[in-house]
């Protein structure tokens, strides 16, 4: 089988996310609410095409975003995706540019009977990291003191998946994923004193989680003379997760840039269900003719306004938030044996979420502050030759956020490079 030739290679790339995971792969001040900044769940043919997954049904890739697809995979597929973002910050003072990579996913699906297959991967869910400084003066009868709050946080959860989809009637097909979130948050706040001879003050906080939560998917196939139309439909509902953190409060020196602990103020720990993964839903319809055209619209609903982490009973920045998502690809011939060109598969895509409330976190007036995310998206599945090897290119282009209000505008550059490896699994030869 050919998919052998890369075994070394999946080897590989199977043990870098380890490395990844001890990396900082954000820099978004919008990664301070909730558990992290949220990371597409959809591979690097979904993201070129705006995140539509619902109501698509490829027969040779693999489409995470509705484990019912698999119904419709008809040769085993390995998946590796490598992502990465150039990010510009502004304020109304400031600006800074980040620039972050890090292994996306990784993933193995095969048919295992008839409208029957199965696949499992790894990828990150959440990423953290931030640093945030503000400075402060309190004045009093006699002294002025002045200090510096600062706010800091890395880390992430990570998600391990396994599905299964299959032909349940005419044209209905549905799925299920198990996912196993593992990772933790660690953040810092810090208030460092100006004046000599004072300690400094820092709280820590680590969230743990570990446990499995599941989606559900469902999509229905009707064919229009040669065309093919899908609706289809995803959810994952909520969850309450096992859960733990630890806080500990404490007074510190600086000594010729190393820290030193003085005293302990207080320190907490709880271990139960201390996370609440919020209800998301998607559902959208997609018309295709195979081998040539496919164009989809969809819409998500995040329901983040649920999200709940530990003692809290609301977090902060997070409200209900809609997406809509416009996309489809092009190939102009993919029998073409004399222009390359008319054999790749050409992909775009239009994303518009309405994001997150920040209502709470904006201090200068109690306006209400709506964080909205647009983006569009171009890609390429370019062809290996003498394989069955597609090597996918892509780019996305946003904006985040609003310079408004005191708030942070992100304009951001996402690119991925991703290859898609396909073989004939389970076939018995006929002539050895």
């Amino acid at each position: 089988m050919r998919i052998k030739k890369y075994k070394v290679l999946a080897i590989i790339l199977f043990c870098l996310p380890l490395i990844g995971n001890a990396q900082q792969n954000t820099n978004s001040p919008y990664s301070y609410y909730g558990i992290g900044e949220f990371q597409s769940q959809g591979f690097a043919i979904n993201s070129d095409m705006g995140g539509i997954g619902a109501s698509y049904q490829p027969q040779t890739n693999l489409n995470p975003l509705n484990p019912a697809s698999l119904s419709a995979l008809s040769m085993t597929t390995y998946e590796v995706g490598l992502r990465g973002r150039a990010i510009a910050l502004e304020d109304y003072q400031y600006q800074q540019e980040f620039f972050n990579v890090n292994l996306s996913y990784l993933s193995l699906g095969f048919p295992v009977a008839k409208n029957v297959s199965f696949s499992a991967g790894l990828m990150p869910y959440t990423f953290q990291g931030y640093q945030m400084n503000s400075t402060f003066e309190q004045i009093n009868q006699t002294d002025t003191i002045a200090y510096t709050q600062r706010h800091s946080g890395t880390g992430g959860f990570n998600k391990a998946f396994a599905s299964v989809g299959f032909s349940v009637y005419k044209g209905l097909s549905i799925g299920v994923t198990s996912n196993l979130l593992f990772g933790t948050l660690e953040q810092n706040t810090s208030v460092i004193m100006s004046q000599e001879h004072s300690f400094h003050q820092r709280e820590n906080s680590n969230y743990t989680a570990k446990d499995f939560f599941f989606n559900y998917g469902a999509q229905y196939t009707h064919a229009l003379e040669d065309k093919k139309l899908v609706l289809g439909a995803s959810i994952r509902p909520k969850k309450a997760m096992n859960a733990s953190y630890s806080r500990t409060i404490y007074t510190y020196d600086i000594v010729s840039d190393f820290e030193y602990v003085k005293d302990t103020i207080s320190s907490s720990s709880s271990n139960n269900i201390g996370l609440v993964l919020p209800m998301k839903y998607a559902g959208g319809v997609s018309l295709e003719h195979p081998n040539n055209w496919m164009i989809a619209a969809e819409y998500n609903f995040h329901s983040w306004s649920q999200l709940r982490m530990f003692e809290t009973t609301e977090v902060y920045g997070m409200t209900d938030a809609s997406e809509y998502n416009i996309g489809g690809w092009w190939i102009p011939n993919h029998k073409d044996v004399h222009s390359y060109l008319s054999t790749v598969m050409y992909r775009a895509g239009l994303r518009y979420c309405t994001g997150m409330n920040t209502s709470v976190a904006n201090n200068i007036s109690d306006v209400t502050t709506k964080i909205n995310d647009v983006s569009i998206s171009l890609g390429l599945g370019l062809p290996l030759k003498k394989s069955n090897t597609i090597l996918n290119i892509g780019l996305e282009l946003g904006t985040r956020g609003t310079v408004e209000s005191n708030l942070v505008k992100e304009n951001y550059m996402k690119f991925h490079l991703a290859f898609t490896f396909n073989d004939k699994w389970f076939t018995r030869r006929k002539i050895d």
